[in-house]
Protein backbone atom coordinates (compact mmCIF):
# COMPACT_ATOMS: atom_id res chain seq x y z
CA UNK A 1 0.00 0.00 0.00
CA UNK A 2 2.85 2.37 0.78
CA UNK A 3 4.33 1.76 -2.66
CA UNK A 4 1.03 2.70 -4.30
CA UNK A 5 0.82 5.87 -2.22
CA UNK A 6 4.37 6.84 -3.23
CA UNK A 7 3.59 6.17 -6.88
CA UNK A 8 0.43 8.30 -6.78
CA UNK A 9 2.22 11.07 -4.86
CA UNK A 10 4.94 11.16 -7.54
CA UNK A 11 2.35 11.44 -10.33
CA UNK A 12 0.51 14.22 -8.50
CA UNK A 13 3.76 16.12 -7.98
CA UNK A 14 4.72 16.14 -11.66
CA UNK A 15 1.11 16.93 -12.65
CA UNK A 16 1.13 19.93 -10.29
CA UNK A 17 4.52 20.97 -11.64
CA UNK A 18 3.09 20.82 -15.17
CA UNK A 19 0.01 22.85 -14.22
CA UNK A 20 2.16 25.47 -12.50
CA UNK A 21 4.40 25.63 -15.57
CA UNK A 22 1.37 26.23 -17.81
CA UNK A 23 0.06 28.95 -15.49
CA UNK A 24 3.48 30.62 -15.39
CA UNK A 25 3.78 30.46 -19.18
CA UNK A 26 0.38 32.16 -19.58
CA UNK A 27 1.28 34.86 -17.02
CA UNK A 28 4.73 35.39 -18.59
CA UNK A 29 3.28 35.66 -22.09
CA UNK A 30 0.51 37.99 -20.89
CA UNK A 31 3.01 40.30 -19.23
CA UNK A 32 5.23 40.41 -22.31
CA UNK A 33 2.27 40.97 -24.63
CA UNK A 34 0.80 43.72 -22.45
CA UNK A 35 4.09 45.55 -21.88
CA UNK A 36 5.17 45.45 -25.52
CA UNK A 37 1.76 46.07 -27.06
CA UNK A 38 0.46 48.80 -24.78
CA UNK A 39 3.56 50.65 -23.60
CA UNK A 40 6.89 51.84 -24.92
CA UNK A 41 8.84 48.98 -23.30
CA UNK A 42 11.22 47.21 -25.68
CA UNK A 43 10.61 43.53 -26.47
CA UNK A 44 13.74 42.34 -24.65
CA UNK A 45 12.94 44.38 -21.53
CA UNK A 46 9.34 43.17 -21.55
CA UNK A 47 10.43 39.57 -22.01
CA UNK A 48 12.94 39.89 -19.17
CA UNK A 49 10.24 41.23 -16.85
CA UNK A 50 7.91 38.41 -17.89
CA UNK A 51 10.54 35.68 -17.45
CA UNK A 52 11.64 36.95 -14.03
CA UNK A 53 8.02 37.24 -12.87
CA UNK A 54 7.38 33.72 -14.14
CA UNK A 55 10.44 32.39 -12.36
CA UNK A 56 9.37 33.95 -9.04
CA UNK A 57 5.78 32.76 -9.43
CA UNK A 58 6.90 29.21 -10.25
CA UNK A 59 9.21 29.21 -7.23
CA UNK A 60 6.36 30.33 -4.96
CA UNK A 61 3.92 27.77 -6.37
CA UNK A 62 6.15 24.71 -6.62
CA UNK A 63 8.60 24.93 -3.73
CA UNK A 64 6.22 23.80 -1.03
CA UNK A 65 3.55 21.91 -2.93
CA UNK A 66 5.77 19.94 -5.33
CA UNK A 67 9.14 19.72 -3.61
CA UNK A 68 7.95 19.86 0.03
CA UNK A 69 10.47 22.45 1.11
CA UNK A 70 10.19 25.73 2.97
CA UNK A 71 10.95 29.07 1.40
CA UNK A 72 14.47 30.14 2.16
CA UNK A 73 17.76 31.21 0.66
CA UNK A 74 18.99 27.65 -0.03
CA UNK A 75 15.79 26.71 -1.87
CA UNK A 76 15.79 29.98 -3.77
CA UNK A 77 19.40 29.41 -4.86
CA UNK A 78 18.51 25.92 -6.07
CA UNK A 79 15.60 27.32 -8.06
CA UNK A 80 17.65 30.18 -9.49
CA UNK A 81 20.59 27.96 -10.46
CA UNK A 82 18.35 25.39 -12.12
CA UNK A 83 16.42 28.16 -13.88
CA UNK A 84 19.65 29.56 -15.35
CA UNK A 85 20.78 26.06 -16.33
CA UNK A 86 17.38 25.41 -17.93
CA UNK A 87 17.51 28.67 -19.87
CA UNK A 88 20.93 27.83 -21.29
CA UNK A 89 19.89 24.25 -21.99
CA UNK A 90 16.70 25.37 -23.78
CA UNK A 91 18.64 27.85 -25.90
CA UNK A 92 21.19 25.16 -26.82
CA UNK A 93 18.42 22.70 -27.71
CA UNK A 94 16.52 25.17 -29.88
CA UNK A 95 19.72 26.16 -31.71
CA UNK A 96 20.89 22.59 -32.29
CA UNK A 97 17.50 21.24 -33.31
CA UNK A 98 16.75 24.19 -35.59
CA UNK A 99 20.11 24.15 -37.37
CA UNK A 100 20.89 20.42 -37.37
CA UNK A 101 18.06 18.07 -36.37
CA UNK A 102 15.23 19.63 -38.39
CA UNK A 103 17.37 21.25 -41.07
CA UNK A 104 15.50 19.58 -43.96
CA UNK A 105 12.09 20.91 -42.81
CA UNK A 106 10.47 24.20 -43.80
CA UNK A 107 11.39 27.21 -41.69
CA UNK A 108 8.00 27.36 -39.97
CA UNK A 109 8.08 23.67 -39.09
CA UNK A 110 11.69 23.91 -37.90
CA UNK A 111 10.74 26.73 -35.55
CA UNK A 112 7.75 24.86 -34.11
CA UNK A 113 9.55 21.55 -33.71
CA UNK A 114 12.66 23.17 -32.24
CA UNK A 115 10.60 25.26 -29.82
CA UNK A 116 8.70 22.15 -28.77
CA UNK A 117 11.93 20.33 -27.96
CA UNK A 118 13.29 23.38 -26.12
CA UNK A 119 10.18 23.37 -23.91
CA UNK A 120 9.62 19.64 -23.32
CA UNK A 121 13.15 18.41 -22.61
CA UNK A 122 14.09 21.13 -20.07
CA UNK A 123 10.67 20.73 -18.40
CA UNK A 124 11.44 17.13 -17.44
CA UNK A 125 15.14 17.76 -16.84
CA UNK A 126 14.46 20.63 -14.43
CA UNK A 127 11.73 18.75 -12.63
CA UNK A 128 13.98 15.80 -11.85
CA UNK A 129 17.06 17.91 -11.09
CA UNK A 130 15.03 20.09 -8.71
CA UNK A 131 13.38 17.05 -7.16
CA UNK A 132 16.80 15.54 -6.41
CA UNK A 133 18.34 18.80 -5.12
CA UNK A 134 15.36 19.58 -2.89
CA UNK A 135 15.46 16.01 -1.58
CA UNK A 136 19.09 16.58 -0.61
CA UNK A 137 18.24 19.95 0.92
CA UNK A 138 15.39 18.51 2.96
CA UNK A 139 17.58 15.65 4.21
CA UNK A 140 20.27 18.09 5.35
CA UNK A 141 17.69 20.18 7.15
CA UNK A 142 19.03 23.45 5.74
Amino acid sequence: MDTIKLLIRGKVAIANYFIYSVIVTVVDTGIVWTLVRFSTIHLIAGNTIGVITGFLLHYMLASKSVFNTEYGIAGFIIYLATFLFGLGFANWLIFMSYHYVFYAQSVDLRILLSKGISIAVPFFALYYIRKYLFLLLNRKGC
